[in-house]
């Protein structure tokens, strides 16, 4: 995978990140800012991610989504089996409509929220031909 965010916005996140409160699930929350809300289901949120890619799989994204549970809880193993049907109901539909369905596992150390959350992600065109991407600095190039 390359960095799907550009630097600029890796900057904006990082220093969006210092200012959230770290003793509050910001996503058990999230009903708090209701313009991020797409869809409200019996148990879950379809939310805009408030930072979104800008590439994925090497194509520009034109959307990207977040599917989080109402309850609090760190992988979907734990789901209670009426909220995992649900959950891939609202998976296959928007997979139907060309997104991308990501998930972090539960003790990844790029998942930056504890609270399981579900990328759909919409890429748009062909792959770049080039993406170069280096760490340190951080540097991503694309053509």
């Amino acid at each position: 995978m390359t960095a799907p965010r550009s630097r600029k916005e890796t900057k904006l996140y990082d220093k969006y990140q210092l200012t959230v409160d770290k003793t509050r699930c910001s996503f058990c929350h999230l009903k708090e800012n209701g313009d991020q809300v797409v869809e409200e289901t019996d148990s879950f949120l379809v939310v805009r991610n408030l930072f979104p890619y800008s590439i994925w799989d090497g194509q520009e994204v034109v959307d990207h989504l977040l599917v989080v549970p109402t309850l609090h809880t760190d992988t979907l193993s734990k789901l209670p089996p009426a909220a995992a049907a649900e959950f891939l109901q609202i998976i296959g539909r928007y997979e139907s409509q060309s997104y991308n369905v990501y998930t972090r596992a539960p003790g990844s150390h790029m998942k930056s929220i504890v609270h399981q959350h579900t990328h759909l992600i919409k890429t748009v065109g062909l792959p770049k031909k080039f993406v170069f991407l280096l760490r340190k600095p951080y540097i991503r190039v694309t053509l």
